[in-house]
């Protein structure tokens, strides 16, 4: 298996989304945990750095694509040095990432600071090899 060194939650990536232990959230229930920390799972369906907008966001979009995602991570560019991979490369990766749940613009999202709060498992890492 081959597995990025995103890694906080082992237990996410030994047993995948199936499992969920009671702190973990799906991403289209993110919404429902406004205000808390939690541990939001998914699979990034779109991801996009936006160097030349203001704070030069990264938006990791669960499940969905823009603009029909649940939940989205988002890495402000002052943060991206924290991660050594570039986040717009997870497309089609599962993922849980941690962090207090906000809502803007009628949307669930976490923003993320330091790669620890980013666990990311290979799409290919299910089966195998």
């Amino acid at each position: 298996m081959k597995y990025l060194p995103l890694m906080l939650f082992t237990f996410f990536l030994s047993s995948g989304l199936q499992a969920q232990p009671d702190d973990m959230v799906r991403a289209h229930e993110a919404i429902e945990h406004r205000g808390e920390y939690a541990m939001v799972c998914g699979v990034i369906a779109g991801a996009n750095y936006l160097k030349d907008s203001k704070g030069g966001p990264t938006y990791l979009n669960f499940d969905k694509p823009y603009p029909d995602h649940d939940f989205s991570a988002i890495i402000f560019k002052k943060n991206r040095k924290n991660f050594k991979i570039a986040p717009e490369t997870l497309t089609g990766y599962k993922a849980c990432v941690y962090g207090k749940v906000k809502v803007y613009k009628g949307k669930a999202q976490v923003e993320l600071v330091k790669e620890q709060q980013l666990s990311v498992r290979a799409p290919d890492a299910a089966g195998g090899s």
